[in-house]
């Protein structure tokens, strides 16, 4: 018996659940957060942490209902077409990935609404790519899982 035999059959509903928990986490921060936000706010943090481009307080749903879409895409192609056992792994870091990104997309939109408030000018790149390493580590392991012999 190895460690694969009781972890393979759960690993890869369990990363989904993350999934889908943290997207719904993102959605109810997002639903917090949007009555006091200003009415627009930065579109987009370019590479030196400056906002770009003003828009509608609506766009702070725009990561949830993408991250949302994603997930429904992917679990699709899931579920009609199972990954092989040995795909498997990479698929369950996929879904614990997109969790991350939806991690990130609480992080950007209590950013976006304090450039919005003015309360700072800018997010330092630092800060950043701080709060993108987990995802940045995830992905290149997902990527390493997958296309190993």
């Amino acid at each position: 018996m190895t460690i694969d035999d009781p972890i393979a059959p759960v690993m890869l509903p369990v990363a989904w659940g993350l999934a889908v928990v943290a997207i719904l986490l993102l959605a109810w921060h997002v639903a917090r957060r949007y009555p006091s936000a200003p009415k627009n706010v930065p579109m987009k943090l370019r590479i030196d942490g400056r906002p770009g481009g003003l828009g509608s307080k609506r766009w702070l749903w725009a990561a949830p209902i993408a991250i949302a879409a994603v997930t429904a895409l992917l679990t699709v192609v899931v579920l009609r077409a199972p990954p092989l056992p040995e795909q498997r792994t990479a698929v369950a870091l996929v879904f614990v990935l997109i969790a991350e990104v939806a991690w990130f997309g609480a992080w950007q939109t209590d950013r976006q609404i304090e450039l919005a408030r003015k309360m700072t000018y800018r997010v330092a790149p630092v800060r950043t790519l701080r709060a993108l390493f987990p995802i940045l580590v995830t992905a290149v392991v997902a990527v390493v899982l997958a296309i190993r012999p």
